[in-house]
Parts: structure tokens; C-alpha cells; sequence
């Protein structure tokens, strides 16, 4: 059920007005109402706080946040994108909202000069949490990110944090789901990472196929070019590897969370990308309906059945099972999973 505050907020706000372009197109950079509830229930706003925003895309989140924190409170929103900076500007000036400060800029960096925050939301994902978030954040601040749980592409969850007393982070909770990468400059495609692929080919549509995988290094390069070329031409699929009624997203959670030898994410061309299991002469991912996807040899596709069998036997569990830990760089932290809870409420 949608939280009061959250469902007030967006009977007071036209979608519309914030997606929808002068021709009556969507805004690219548009999250949906379903995606955009679920994160700000995540973050518990109250009147009178300090938001940060990283990410203004079509202004939307950002006038929703407005109206959470009411007139004693203030949203700071960023994007790398001008263009977006300005559009939002001009329609949160129209609407008299004026609570609401979007500013040109790196979200990395976060916006010192109004700090201190007591919440921070994200919809573009890192590769870590920021040590920069953490200290533009006040004792006990919320924030609810998406964040890379495994060290290959993609490979994304949610994340809630908040900020200690010591001025470091905790986690405690984790949720499927994720957005594009966190970039300093504009995206102007999404099929292909902006940094990070280790190897990529095209098929004979013109479509790019890409791969990133833990088993990947430097000496790999040629292997795992080879690797891209046999996926982009002979990729099949193989029937299911998920029964009805088993929820993909949770399964490849567990894929990120567990982080076994061979985890990869692989681009499909035209369909996406998705993530499995590959070695130098093998390749299988799960995906979007449960279906199985191999190329090469069969070493692939049996790693990936087993996994999906200890899944089954652990419970099929998903985000909300798995325990976030944290672990500390010289610039933030990463986010990993250990372990899981033995019962889960939902939140």
C-alpha cells in the first residue's frame, strides 16, 4: 500500500507535466510512477528536511520531493545534463515551486554548499556508495540508492544506508531493481555501458554485444573477444531455466549477491542484457522470462541449472533476504551481500 504522504504528493503533481515533451513524446530520462513511489516510501520524508537529489531527469521525482518536505523544507536536485537542468527549472518556476534548487553537476561530488542533508536519492547507478554523500549527510540521514552488488556491469540492486554517528555508513536493506550508470557527462544510448565492457562485437543486424565478467583480466581480452563474436552469431535459446511462477529478478539477485567464478553480464544485441555464467568456451544467461540463453559448450548452462537449483534449495530467496554489508575504500564503499536473514519484512 502506498504510503499517505507519498500518494498526497502524487495527487498534487501532473505526471504529465514533468514527462511529457511539447510534442506529446516521453521524456527520455523518465523513471515510472511504480519506480518513483517505491524509492521515496524507501526514503521516509518528512516535512522540513533537506533532500539531495542526484539525477533532476524530467523533474518529476524532484517536485514529488518538493511537495514531501513542504515549504520548511528544500530539495537540492543535479544532473549532468543542462539541457535537463534548465527544463526542470522552468517548470518548477511555473508551478511556484520554489523549494526546489536544480543545479549543472556531478552527483559524485555531490552539492556541498547546501549541505548538510538529511536525505540523499539517487536514479542513476555507481559502482559504490560515496564517501562524499556520507559527509554532506547528517548523524543518522537516509539514503536510498542503486548500487552494483557484484564487481561486473549491471549487476544492480537498491540499497538503503544510513549515516553514522562516526560519520561512516550502514546498510540495511537491499531491494531489486536498478537505473542507468552514474556518468559525468550525457548518455545518448543505453544498449552498451559508457565504461567497464571487456570485450564487444555486433551481430548481423548491427546490434552490440558486450561482456563483462569476474573471470576477465587483462591476459583474457582475446578469450573473451572470441567469446563475444560466438554469442553475437550463434546465441540460442535453450528453453526455461526458471519455472512459472519463479521471479527472475530474485534469481539474479542471488546471481549478484553470490558472486561465484564466471558471474558475467552479457549484452544481447537487440534484447538488452542479462546475466549468467561464462567461461573461455562458454556462455549462458537467464533471461527477462526465465528462459535459458547459451553459446559454446555445455559448461555454461549446467553452472547456471546449478545455481538455480541452490537457489530453490535456499528458499528462492530475493533482495530483501540477503544481508547488505559494506566494504570500505579509500573513496566510499562497495556493497556486497554475506549472508541472508532468516525472515524477511517487508519494507
Amino acid at each position: 500500500m502506498t504510503d499517505s504522504r507519498v500518494r498526497d504528493a502524487l495527487a498534487s503533481v501532473s505526471e504529465d507535466y514533468y514527462t511529457r515533451a511539447e510534442d506529446g513524446g516521453l521524456i527520455r530520462q523518465s523513471s515510472s510512477v511504480e519506480a518513483i513511489t517505491a524509492m521515496l516510501e524507501r526514503l521516509d520524508v518528512s516535512p522540513g528536511m533537506r533532500v539531495l537529489e542526484i539525477g533532476t531527469g524530467s523533474g518529476f521525482s524532484g517536485a514529488l520531493l518538493g511537495e514531501l518536505v513542504g515549504e520548511s523544507g528544500s530539495v537540492v536536485s543535479m544532473d549532468v545534463v543542462p539541457a535537463l537542468v534548465e527544463r526542470a527549472k522552468g517548470l518548477h518556476s511555473r508551478r511556484g515551486a520554489d523549494n526546489i534548487r536544480v543545479v549543472t553537476g556531478d552527483g559524485v561530488a555531490g552539492m556541498p554548499e547546501q549541505a548538510p542533508y538529511d536525505r540523499l536519492v539517487a536514479w542513476a547507478a555507481g559502482d559504490r556508495l560515496h564517501r562524499t554523500w556520507a559527509d554532506q549527510c547528517v548523524t543518522d540521514a537516509v539514503l536510498v540508492v542503486p548500487i552494483t552488488l557484484a564487481a561486473v556491469l549491471r549487476a544492480n540492486a537498491i540499497v538503503r544506508a544510513r549515516r553514522t554517528r562516526e560519520g561512516g555508513l550502514e546498510a540495511d536493506r537491499l531491494w531489486s531493481g536498478g537505473y542507468v550508470e552514474m556518468y559525468p557527462e550525457e548518455l545518448t544510448q543505453w544498449l552498451v555501458p559508457p565504461r567497464g565492457v571487456q570485450a564487444q562485437a555486433t551481430d548481423a543486424e548491427g546490434n552490440p554485444w558486450w561482456i563483462s565478467g569476474t573471470w576477465i583480466d587483462e591476459g583474457d581480452r582475446h578469450v573473451a573477444q572470441r567469446l563475444v563474436e560466438t554469442l553475437a552469431s550463434e546465441a540460442r535459446v535453450e528453453g526455461e531455466l526458471l519455472a512459472s511462477g519463479e521471479s527472475c529478478e530474485d534469481f539474479r539477485t542471488y546471481l549478484y549477491a553470490t558472486a561465484s567464478a564466471g558471474l558475467s553480464m552479457i549484452g544481447l544485441g537487440a534484447r538488452g542484457w542479462a546475466p549468467g555464467h561464462a567461461t573461455a568456451e562458454s556462455a549462458a544467461v537467464v533471461l527477462g522470462d526465465g528462459g535459458l540463453l547459451t553459446a559454446g559448450g555445455p559448461e555454461s548452462a549446467l553452472e547456471l541449472k546449478r545455481r538455480a537449483e541452490e537457489w530453490r534449495s535456499s528458499g528462492r530467496p530475493g533482495a530483501g533476504s540477503l544481508i547488505p554489508t559494506l566494504e570500505e575504500v579509500r573513496d566510499g564503499w562497495f556493497v556486497r551481500s554475506r549472508g541472508m536473514r532468516s525472515s524477511v519484512a517487508e519494507a
